[in-house]
């Protein structure tokens, strides 16, 4: 008979086996990469992704299945699997069985772009991931805000206040060893979004960014980012302009998904935390004082059939339905009906989850993510019956 000290210990050297295999899997460490190189390998990815869906006969899309193998550590969390999907191991083992060199994509970090400025090559694609699905704020500059005010939680009093503390370290030049939201991470949000628009299923994403990128400076990168997440914008009032940026992260309803799973958005009315805003707003100060820099302070003209679009607010629901918290997809749901009734209001004249349905490119496949939570389980514990019989069996042995 097993005590429940021996169950305990198991339980233990269980976890502990769990760990040490998790470890040996994950690569040793980020490394910085060529970015010639990298594209090379974008490229040969794809090509592979594209044999993988037509010898499987698979819908599964080629462009989401090569961005999708770029996606490791804290980009392929709950949050980036409930919205970029679950990764295809199938997929990753035919394409580094063909290319071994492929894995260097994985755990990627900064790389010189043409211009000679530095970015996070791994965060880039990772971001262009969620732009191509439909998410253009929750992997980019948005969830980027969210660990800007997370960092500086509970040091200041107003917006104000967290904007001088975070202008210490917004936009440094930095590889994320001090800062949360460094120059790197900036580009790699703006370029993420301009670039991610382009995507198309038949787009080459290597072609994509070399084309981006070629005599890229900051002013078009600002201009171009600012155009199509905002719209026409008088970049001067930058008070005005934080207001903006701050209603449309907070109208987003990936960011709303992601500032839930931050502890920074409450069931009760669908909003977020009143001890929360100070500090996102401060954030997205921050970021409109640095755009509005980088333009000069020029009105921004731009049309309101460019601007992006957010995940579906429908998709909202199913992915908090997934991870079995009803209440909050019940009051997410009398959100999103609301809205799409015109009752809530309206960014650069336009609601995003009125027109999101219709231009979201792919939508959130709950059963799916489900299916796998339900295998994974299985998995773990059928390993740990068989365990277990192989402890009670070695000890009847001993006897």
């Amino acid at each position: 008979m097993i005590t429940e000290a021996v169950r305990n210990r198991f339980v233990w050297v269980l976890a502990a086996a769990a760990m040490v295999l998790a470890l040996a899997v994950l690569p040793v460490g980020a490394e910085s990469v060529d970015y010639a190189q990298t594209l090379d390998r974008l490229d040969r990815l794809q090509t592979l992704a594209q044999q993988y869906v037509e010898e499987k006969g698979s819908s599964a899309d080629p462009v989401d299945l090569t961005l999708g193998f770029t996606r490791v550590g804290e980009y392929n969390t709950t949050v980036w699997q409930l919205t970029a999907g679950v990764r295809d191991p199938e997929f990753e083992s035919y394409a580094t069985g063909r290319d071994p060199d492929l894995w260097d994509l994985q755990n990627m970090t900064t790389a010189v772009l043409p211009n000679g400025q530095t970015i996070d090559m791994g965060h880039l694609l990772a971001s262009m991931n969620l732009v191509y699905r439909g998410m253009p704020l929750a992997g980019s500059w948005g969830g980027d805000c969210m660990q800007l005010a997370q960092v500086y939680a509970g040091q200041a009093g107003d917006a104000g206040g967290y904007a001088a503390l975070m202008r210490q370290t917004f936009a440094i030049d930095d590889d994320g060893t001090v800062s949360r939201f460094g120059d790197q991470d900036l580009r790699a949000d703006l370029d993420s979004v301009v670039a991610g628009s382009r995507l198309t299923k038949d787009s080459r994403i290597a072609d994509v960014l070399r084309d981006y990128y070629d005599g890229l400076d900051d002013y078009n990168r600002a201009y171009q980012f600012i155009a199509l997440s905002f719209g026409a914008v008088d970049t001067s009032n930058t008070t005005a302009f934080a207001d903006q940026i701050y209603n449309a992260l907070i109208k987003d309803t990936g960011m709303q998904l992601l500032l839930y799973m931050n502890q920074m958005w409450g069931k009760d009315g669908w909003t977020v935390l009143p001890e929360s805003e100070p500090a996102l707003r401060g954030a997205c100060t921050v970021l409109a004082e640095y755009l509005s820099s980088a333009v000069n302070g020029e009105k921004v003209k731009a049309a309101s059939s460019t601007l992006m679009h957010t995940l579906a607010g429908q998709a909202l629901v199913d992915a908090l339905n997934a991870i079995g918290d009803s209440e909050a997809a019940s009051n997410a749901q009398q959100a999103v009906d609301q809205a799409q009734s015109g009752g809530a209001a309206s960014t650069s004249g336009e609601d995003a989850l009125t027109s999101a349905t219709q231009k979201l490119k792919t939508g959130f496949n709950a059963q799916m993510f489900q299916l796998v939570l339900l295998i994974i389980g299985a998995a773990a514990i059928l390993g740990m019956v068989v365990c277990i019989a192989l402890l009670v069996s070695h000890r009847k042995n001993r006897q």
